[in-house]
């Protein structure tokens, strides 16, 4: 790894490390691993709040907008120590990885200043409209659109699958706009939309995840000019920057050190570990670990070196969050439904949970693959050095 990030690492991890060891934080983790399996896991508000005042939620991001002006490598250490520590993270996911970058790479001064110190301080939170009920993987068939009016925009459509979107105050919602172009994708603009408005209709849906999904309906919503993020059709170019640092997989790779670690010990303690280990290849699993997390901060130093590839991201998203969905199984399988409630496993119950959608998040097993696989056979080579 780079010799910057050994120097922006130590003081910002064992800082983390601490703040997530104090008593009142670990009480509100406790709180939140023992959700019963029928309802939404709470937010971490302690938690955010606390990494917000210090700059650690989004260390990356400058100094007036409530960062450290660190590199990437310093979100990477964040992200992948709340998944060390069980924190749910799709409310940092969606506010600073996605809709608080776009806003910092396209948005104007004034909507910076109006949505990003909030936004890193933990206060603000942000819901990312995308997909759709016939719109998943693939946005170039969302069918919500952004019509012109005047200088305003009047939005129409509906999004779902949108995570904790009850706790958001706004949206980045991506609609086609009007007059520009054929293609789906060169027509598609991002916006910033407010969920309490009466013409916004926010209605949870019933999943087995923790984290609660919901389907967003927009009935005719006027938008103010100052709501497009950059321009009208540079939406999908966005969406696609913005993803970077999700689609290294270090949070899934974090998760997958956290439940395999937590199974090993409930195994110990119930002297099953040594017949595990024969059975199921636990030393092999353990390698998996380790070079997942390396494949992970590799794309880490490709997203801060400006040398990630579409396919290279691809790979490692694809790869760490197959892997965490299978520990999570296999601890399930071993454990038991009575190991939630088990001290070396407190979690369990909750990772059982997740794990169907670790593959989805951030674009689908099968999107990635296919984004992989075309790059080999166009002679590319996804960790090809670059020049």
């Amino acid at each position: 790894m780079s010799d910057h990030l050994v120097a922006e690492d130590p003081d910002l991890r064992s800082g983390i490390r601490d703040l997530l060891s104090r008593p009142d934080v670990h009480a509100e983790l406790q709180r939140i691993w023992a959700t019963p399996s029928h309802e939404e896991s709470p937010h971490a508000e302690t938690v955010y709040r606390e990494l917000g005042a210090r700059g650690w939620l989004a260390p990356h991001w400058p100094r007036e907008y409530g960062g450290l002006e660190m590199s990437a490598y310093a979100a990477a250490v964040t992200a992948e120590e709340l998944a060390l520590h069980g924190v749910p993270d799709s409310v940092r996911v969606n506010t600073i990885d996605n809709a608080g970058a776009t806003i910092l790479a396209a948005g104007t001064d004034e909507q910076r200043r109006r949505y990003c110190p909030g936004m890193a301080a933990g206060e603000t939170v942000f819901s990312v409209l995308f997909t759709e009920p016939h719109a998943g993987s693939d946005l170039g068939g969302i069918t919500t659109t952004a019509v012109p009016m005047g200088d305003s925009w009047r939005i129409t459509g509906t999004k779902s699958w949108n995570a904790r979107t009850s706790r958001a105050q706004f949206g980045i919602c991506a609609a086609r706009t009007q007059g520009r172009g054929d293609h789906s994708y060169a027509a598609t603009g991002l916006f910033i939309v407010p969920l309490d408005h009466p013409r916004v209709q926010v209605e949870p849906i019933r999943t087995f995840n923790p984290e609660q999904f919901f389907s967003v309906r927009f009935d005719e919503l006027v938008l103010p000019p100052d709501a497009l993020v950059g321009k009208p059709g540079q939406g999908w170019s966005l969406v696609a920057e913005a993803l970077g640092l999700e689609r290294t997989g270090i949070c899934f790779a974090g998760r997958a050190r956290r439940w395999f670690d937590q199974l090993v010990a409930g195994l110990r303690a119930r002297g099953e570990l040594a017949r595990a280990e024969d059975e199921h290849g636990l030393g092999r699993l353990d390698a998996e670990i380790r070079s997942s997390r390396l494949l992970a901060w590799r794309a880490v130093q490709g997203v801060v070196e400006g040398g990630l590839n579409a396919a290279a991201a691809a790979a490692a998203k694809w790869w760490t969050s197959e892997l965490a969905q299978r520990v999570a199984w296999l601890a399930w399988e071993l454990l038991g439904p009575a190991a939630d409630r088990d001290a070396h496993f407190p979690d369990l119950a909750l990772a059982a949970r997740e794990a169907p959608g670790l593959t989805l998040a951030a674009g689908t097993s099968e999107i990635q693959l296919t984004t992989v696989a075309t790059d080999l056979l166009d002679g590319g080579d996804p960790w090809e050095e670059q020049n």
